[in-house]
């Protein structure tokens, strides 16, 4: 039985025009009225036939991209290598930027049946088994990039693999007190690249049998302020560690911020390794594990058209490598 706009508004115990809000994404509806209606039209599984017709008869030529913290460097890397992909194609760019999970729930919900998109990108912002069936029944094509999800394409690379090289190197110079700086581990919007990099230091030390120390564990921001914050108070440990393995590169740069501020450097007197290999870490000479952001978008981006153009839409997970960038901030143990 297909429902009708009628059903839902029924079913909702609303007017028509309250579900014509709701699928516009209108500001005009109560948070309680939102999701009542989002609920009635999952429990339905209802399509608003504006987009079933354009997904039949007519094209967009538009690609969403759904994206956290556009400003943050990382995702302006992915970015690139996505408009570099899409630019060569007859589709353009349409970007959501999310900034609280309010705004990611929203569209999420709605963005899917509102036939503006041919396709969509997910860049790091993992999706719940009933966000996927919205996709799946809106027929839309989408590509995850630096996040997962098993019934559909996925860019990703190994954070828990990365981290572990970043930590074994340090290992490998005799570091035994190591450092691990970071952003929320569970944080709102659902990230898990800060809890996968601190599987990888935690598994790269009990692979080498060493101890994991809490009180050598920063999680707070993934801010360059943040690394600056943690490494003053690991430097002020009655026994501090020898190295810290940050998160990200921004949070390293803090670190070696905190360093210089205690008239210390980094390699000399306290080993630093970051991870993204950012165009400054070349400059500061920052030891780092680089992860090809710019190809992960290429790639996401390729795999979409791939799905727009000629129907290919297997499941495949696509897993680009990681690497360490050995330079001058890490060293054998210091004096620290």
């Amino acid at each position: 039985m297909a429902y009708t706009i009628k059903d839902v508004a029924k079913r909702a115990g609303v007017g028509i025009a309250t579900v014509s809000r709701v699928l516009n994404e209108s500001p005009n509806v109560l948070p309680e009225t939102r999701a009542r209606v989002l609920a009635v039209i999952d429990e339905l599984g209802y399509r608003p036939n504006h987009a079933a017709r354009q997904l039949v008869t007519a094209k967009t030529n538009a690609i969403a991209i759904i994206l956290p913290f556009l400003t943050r460097p990382f995702f302006i890397e992915v970015l690139r290598g996505i408009e570099a992909v899409v630019a060569n194609s007859e589709y353009q760019l349409i970007i959501f930027n999310v900034d609280s999970p309010e705004q990611r729930t929203r569209y999420f919900n709605t963005l899917p049946f509102l036939g503006r998109t041919d396709g969509l990108l997910i860049v790091s912002l993992p999706l719940a088994p009933p966000e996927i069936k919205r996709l799946q029944a809106a027929n839309l094509p989408a590509v995850m990039i630096d996040t997962q999800a098993s019934n559909l394409p996925s860019v990703v690379v190994d954070n828990v693999g990365g981290a572990f090289k970043a930590v074994e190197h340090l290992i490998s110079q005799g570091h035994q007190r190591i450092g691990f700086v970071s952003g929320q581990l569970e944080p709102d919007l659902g990230f898990t690249v800060n809890r996968d990099r601190q599987r990888g230091y935690e598994a790269a030390l009990t692979a080498h049998h060493l101890p994991i120390q809490a009180e050598y564990v920063r999680a707070g921001f993934d801010r360059r302020d943040w690394g600056h914050q943690a490494a003053l108070e690991l430097l002020d440990l009655a026994e501090p560690p020898s190295a810290i393995f940050a998160a990200n590169d921004d949070l390293a740069f803090g670190i070696i911020d905190a360093l210089r501020e205690r008239g210390l450097k980094a390699g000399d007197d306290l080993a630093v390794v970051g991870y993204d290999d950012l165009e400054m870490a070349q400059l500061i000479g920052l030891t780092t594990i680089h992860q090809p952001m710019e190809q992960m978008g290429r790639k996401g981006a390729e795999v979409l058209l791939a799905a727009l153009n000629e129907g290919t839409r297997r499941p495949t997970l696509h897993t680009l490598p990681v690497n360490l960038i050995e330079r001058t901030s890490s060293t054998k143990p210091s004096k620290v």
